[in-house]
């Protein structure tokens, strides 16, 4: 097995130290299960109770230093005493995230405040988006270091970005959705602004949304140009988010944008708090609209691949996200007709353009990838949708035929849409040549 392999050993030793446990005669002889997986000097993050949180801190455990969980472990607390810098920067979450808000999104963003509500991935939370805490995980488990490049051919929203840049690692995101890009864009580069940007963004909220509010169409001062401009990008993804808020709820526009634009000010706040107290740096990123069927990088350039493949069956992204991209100005019958998953009018039509999409895309990823580095694809069960066909496990034999295998498979239960996706399952695959 390779250094980074997910080594099935250590679940074996696991079970031993299970076995070792002289027998119990009483019920105040039960020793908790973390008491079993990690020794008393590692403390986990409150509410990390899953399987699947479990395991990720038992492989963090295994594979990083002590030093580095305090630096860039996911599922850690503190370690001998020292807090983490994950629990640092998520327990300066800005209560704003929430205030005014469902009570439904209210619970949300409490119950997730260590695992999806920190950093600036509380700016417009993206449908289906990434659990940005397990893709730290990940990143942990591949034992990606400074120098290291990593990948998302289908990067949404840029939580893989995100996170890559707040432990150092650079990375690109490439995404056929242009309001994608811009949104990753934007949550990336809100990582490095200062709070004075933050007072001119706030000083001139009023004339920035009169701009934007009386325009059918983008203005030509808020276009995408090639030096990000903080004042300008920040109100734009905030007017888009309160645009789609207004369509979800009876509230205008008028009255939803100040709330949400002073939400994003205080999260960004919070985050640049922490990462001046902490003394992060921040890795770079950068993002282009491309398709992950035909990248426009070289072969074997790349440490990592962490990607999830559209839910296009349980979610359709460009009808979501329709007001924002017609405002963008883009065609979004031309944009369905470029985009996984929603190609055909049958479901079987459906899924033998998405396999046949998919087995692109895993060539792709093959080229590019250096060999005995992994790609980890992230996919939903959403067999409700299918007729019974489980993607992940085509993906699984599709891999095979690209120079991958898989070493290892988690499964994660889905929040939210468990009506049309119960789970999702994490497949490591390693390039063998």
């Amino acid at each position: 097995m390779t250094e980074t392999n997910i080594d099935r050993k250590e679940m074996s030793d696991l079970n031993m130290q299970v076995e070792s446990i002289s027998k119990i005669d009483s019920i105040s002889d039960l020793p908790k299960i973390t008491s079993v997986l990690l020794p008393k000097e590692f403390e986990l993050l409150p509410n990390t109770s899953e399987v699947f949180e479990l395991e990720f801190a038992f492989y963090e455990y295994k594979f990083l230093t002590k030093n580095e969980i305090v630096q860039r472990g996911a599922f850690f607390k503190s370690v001998d005493g020292f807090q983490t810098n994950h629990y640092i920067i998520c327990s300066n979450n800005s209560p704003l995230i929430w205030q005014g808000r469902s009570e439904t999104t209210k619970a949300y963003f409490k119950e997730g405040n260590f695992s999806t509500g920190y950093a600036t991935h509380g700016l417009f939370p993206y449908r289906g988006k990434f659990h940005p805490q397990l893709i730290k995980g990940i990143l942990n488990i591949l034992k990606i270091q400074p120098g290291d490049v990593v990948l998302d051919s289908m990067c949404g929203s840029g939580t893989l970005n995100v996170e890559a840049s707040i432990i150092g690692i650079d990375s690109i995101g490439i995404e056929k959705s242009p309001f994608c890009v811009l949104m990753s864009e934007v949550k990336y580069e809100a990582l490095k602004v200062d709070s004075s940007q933050l007072s001119s963004i706030l000083n001139n909220m009023r004339k920035n949304y009169e701009t934007l509010i009386s325009s059918k169409k983008l203005p030509g001062d808020f276009s995408r140009h090639d030096c990000f401009e903080p004042e300008r990008a920040i109100t734009l993804l905030a007017f888009l988010d309160a645009m789609g808020y207004a369509r979800r709820c009876s509230k205008s526009i008028d009255i939803l944008f100040p709330s949400v634009l002073k939400r994003y000010m205080g999260q960004i706040n919070s985050f640049i708090q922490a990462r001046d107290k902490l003394k992060l740096k921040i890795g770079k990123a950068r993002f282009e609209i491309g398709d992950a069927r035909n990248l426009t990088l070289g072969d074997n350039s790349i440490d990592a691949i962490i990607t999830s493949p559209p839910y296009s069956f349980a979610i359709d992204y460009a009808e979501n996200d329709r007001p924002q991209l017609e405002y963008l100005g883009y065609d979004i019958s031309k944009l369905k007709d470029e985009m996984i998953g929603l190609k055909g009018k049958t479901r079987k039509e459906k899924l033998a353009n998405y396999f046949d999409d998919m087995n692109e895309v895993l060539s792709e990823m093959s080229r590019i990838l250096k060999v005995g580095k992994y790609a980890v694809i992230i996919i939903g069960s959403n067999d409700i949708q299918t007729g019974g066909i489980r993607l992940e496990t085509k993906v699984e034999e599709m891999a095979l035929e690209h120079s991958f295998v898989l070493d290892q498979k988690i499964v994660k239960p889905i929040k939210g849409i468990q009506n049309t996706m119960k789970d999702e399952y994490i497949l490591f695959l390693r390039k063998v040549k």
